[in-house]
């Protein structure tokens, strides 16, 4: 509509400038060559519209000639960009799959020796091997294995901090089958576990998954204070990364609310879900691990801390 209404608007100047110019302007003035016609309407606007006709086939001709080169330009830049990032991809997977082959072995190794490092390496891997399959796209995965993988990382993490974090993790509704786009709520809880105060037994870090089946919508709200002291170096990038996914693949179904002062941070978020039929439920991240499901491993037990 804008390229209609331009073209008229440039054929209604060019009438009335060619009109102007021969009609009034050129008699007043000694001009070479016979005086121009009397005016008459219709042939005078067809002789200015042939003109203009021809000239805006030469203007539009140009314009689409110059846009279909650099949309050329660009499709082969965004492939040249395509390989590469499938090959930088390539590469980023070759050291992860080792490491988590070697963690298996280590794993194995070590269990004769020490329950707790065997466990330890046995969680380490599970959250490599979750990660690798799931930090692909935006694939839906099953609730329950999001919640798995939020268990092994803070499992991982109290064995570093030897058992001393303070985290209330509870899940609330029923979450057979409940779907959602992968590695969002984990990365939420990995914000909390890098610049949020763990440790506090007064105030512990809060964490609340529920399963709402009468709005079909998954909340998770969570609190903690922050930490003392100098605040650790953060670019920011998860969160912007959690914000754009979710509005990539929820658009405006999504509501995500966070709350930040100098002494605490919480959150909300609430997602839609669906529920998975059978044959969309995907295989467990732990199926590659099937060898090891003979080792039977007690639950790890606190111990005293000792500085």
């Amino acid at each position: 509509m804008l390229l209609i209404l331009g073209l008229i608007l440039a054929f209604a100047f060019s009438f009335g400038n060619w009109y102007i110019t021969g009609h009034h302007i050129r008699p007043l003035i000694s001009a070479v060559g016979p005086p121009p016609p009397p005016f008459n309407f219709i042939h005078f606007g067809a002789s200015v519209l042939w003109v203009f006709i021809r000239y805006s086939i030469l203007g539009i001709g140009y314009y689409f000639a110059n846009e279909g080169i650099k949309h050329q330009k660009k499709l082969r830049l965004i492939e040249k960009e395509k390989h590469e990032a499938e090959y930088a991809f390539l590469r980023a997977q070759i050291n992860p799959h080792f490491l988590n082959n070697t963690l298996n072995f280590f794993f194995a190794k070590s269990l004769p020796l020490s329950q707790e490092l065997a466990d330890g390496i046995m969680t380490l891997s599970e959250i490599m091997r979750y990660s690798l399959e799931m930090d692909k796209d935006d694939r839906m995965t099953l609730i329950d294995e999001e919640i798995g993988h939020i268990n092994n990382v803070i499992k991982i993490n109290q064995l570093r901090f030897n058992n001393k974090l303070q985290i209330d993790f509870s899940v609330n509704g029923s979450t057979d089958n409940v779907r959602l786009i992968p590695l969002i709520l984990i990365t939420i809880v990995e914000n909390i576990l890098k610049h949020g105060n763990c440790t506090d037994q007064a105030h512990p870090v809060k964490i609340a998954l529920s399963i709402d089946e009468i709005n079909q919508n998954i909340q998770l709200s969570t609190w903690n204070k922050k930490k003392n002291g100098p605040k650790e170096l953060s670019s920011g990038i998860g969160m912007e990364n959690i914000k754009k996914r979710l509005a990539n693949h929820y658009k405006k179904g999504f509501a995500l609310t966070i709350n930040e002062t100098e002494i605490d941070y919480s959150l909300e978020l609430i997602l839609p879900y669906n529920k998975a039929t059978d044959h969309q439920e995907k295989p467990s991240s732990l199926d590659n691990l099937r060898f090891l499901e003979h080792f039977k491993l007690p639950q790890i037990k606190p111990q005293p801390y000792t500085s």
